[in-house]
């Protein structure tokens, strides 16, 4: 993507959730030592095993033709990572390899930027401070949520028990239109805006479907 100000730059996009496999990493929700991010993690660092699992594989597929891309086409000057659910977990956790592996000389003007959208929470708090203070020093990381998806409503006392917390900044946004609202704004309701009951809402974000499709 070539923006009409000359900054060339480079989506990293994660699927989320697609079949069981997929399923079975969100279950391995228990906290391990943070000891596969590539690079050493503080004491006490804690991470969703399933996620820190699918992340290093992830990176051990995309971290040659990745790093080769930015090496072979010298005018990247920006990339994004991004991705939702599961997605979402697995896009912030490879970019902490990629930041890890990133040469000195790249020709990234500036830190890569994580979106996610519906993502869990992962960590702990002490790796969420050292991905935010250290290993993604200088990324934005940009979490958007909103309050009609089931699996975050559903799911937020059960992160909260595990001490689960956020890495980035938690951002609203309407899963039907393409609006991210400030913490002051007056957001639309509806007769059932107060329930996230339908699973479908987990995929709509901003209008557009980021859920699986069939083929």
């Amino acid at each position: 993507d070539r923006s009409s100000n000359n900054i060339n730059r480079l989506v990293v996009a994660c699927r989320g959730s697609a079949n069981l496999k997929n399923f079975g990493t969100n279950l391995k929700f228990n906290l391990v030592k943070a000891t596969r991010m590539s690079q050493p993690t503080p004491d006490g660092a804690m991470v969703h095993e399933g996620f820190q699992d699918a992340s290093v594989g992830l990176w051990r597929e995309l971290a040659q033709p990745l790093l080769s891309r930015i090496k072979e086409e010298d005018d990247t000057t920006e990339i994004i990572f991004t991705g939702h659910s599961l997605g979402a977990a697995t896009a912030l956790i490879t970019c902490v390899h990629f930041r890890t592996s990133l040469s000195s000389s790249s020709s990234l003007s500036r830190r890569p930027t994580i979106v996610t959208f519906g993502g869990p929470k992962f960590c702990n708090g002490i790796l969420a401070s050292f991905l935010r203070n250290d290993a993604l020093e200088g990324s934005d990381i940009l979490h958007l949520v909103h309050d009609k998806d089931p699996v975050l409503a559903n799911n937020k006392q059960l992160w909260d028990n595990l001490g689960f917390v956020d890495v980035g900044i938690e951002l609203k946004c309407d899963p039907n239109n393409p609006i991210v609202y400030t913490p002051g704004d007056e957001k639309p309701k509806s007769l059932f805006s107060s329930f996230a009951w339908n699973i479908l809402d987990h995929c709509n974000y901003m209008g557009v479907f980021v859920g699986p499709r069939a083929r």
